[in-house]
């Protein structure tokens, strides 16, 4: 009987001391823990008491061979050690976030606007348009009371050279409309007049080797880098005065370029504008 009462004084006790220990805010030290060896107290209620309380031990070798020496178990100090990982590991800094992943850069060989690009010194430099003036001939007069099916036109630029002067080898960027590409553009060779270039373009989607073109239009060659952009290498222009004719929907036909130089019917070239350029020696 009197050992069954003292087994449950050591229950309360114990709970007692576990209570004790887990509502201090005080952390248990190594004295403290060599006052419960050296108080009596088991094994088993000093490891309860060190997983229930805050862990400030000395962990160095020094400190883990005088608790050896106070008579501290090896259960025991390894509880105080797993304590004190444990306290580390949750006062470390948590991971910084990693920083959002930058959008791409954007492609320099690829402009956002639609137009006619040349590369000058490794960049995209922009080739703007002139205005183009037209004026029927040949067959192509017949325009002006309609029924008109093949003739030319003639188109005139004001100004002796284009302000844009390319040595070779020349390269050229297309942004293209949407549903567009370079093929329904013309490359043509201007003649100059002096104070102005001329060309001639075709009517009526007809294109006659016999009608003079094929000294104005010239066929290329071009090569898709990215949606509706396309790289165009000229390599056999002689020195003079160029221009690309953009397609759109003025009342004029003419022959595409492009690798295949198809015609390009029903007059779908736009009156008006040209992208011009020379080649200098």
């Amino acid at each position: 009987m009197r050992a069954k009462r003292t087994m449950i004084f050591v229950v309360v006790l114990l709970l007692a001391t576990g209570a004790a220990f887990s509502q201090s805010s005080k952390p248990l030290t190594n004295d403290d823990v060599i006052q419960m060896v050296k108080g009596g107290f088991d094994e088993s209620t000093t490891i309860a008491a060190i997983d229930s309380a805050q862990a400030n031990y000395d962990t160095s070798v020094p400190a883990l061979l005088a608790l050896k020496a106070a008579g501290v178990s090896e259960k025991v100090i390894s509880a105080m050690l797993a304590a004190t990982k444990k306290k580390s590991e949750g006062t470390k800094p948590t991971a910084a976030a990693a920083p959002p992943t930058p959008a791409p850069a954007a492609n320099p060989d690829v402009p956002e606007d639609m137009g006619v690009y040349t590369k000058l010194k490794g960049s995209l430099a922009e080739v703007y348009a002139e205005v183009v003036s037209w004026k029927s001939g040949g067959v192509g007069k017949s325009m002006l009371t309609g029924g008109f099916t093949k003739g030319h036109v003639n188109a005139t630029v004001s100004g002796p050279r284009s302000k844009l002067q390319l040595g070779r080898p020349l390269e050229f960027v297309v942004k293209c409309a949407e549903g567009v590409t370079p093929s329904e553009y013309m490359l043509l060779k201007l003649d100059e007049k002096g104070d102005r270039r001329e060309f001639r373009a075709v009517t009526g989607g007809v294109y006659h080797s016999s009608s003079g073109l094929e000294k104005d239009a010239i066929k290329f060659d071009f090569q898709k880098i990215a949606p509706r952009t396309y790289k165009i290498a000229l390599a056999g222009l002689k020195k003079g005065e160029y221009g690309f004719l953009p397609p759109g929907s003025g009342s004029v036909g003419g022959t595409g370029g492009g690798a295949s130089g198809q015609t390009v019917q029903g007059g779908s070239m736009q009156a008006g504008k040209l992208y011009t350029f020379g080649v200098i020696e």
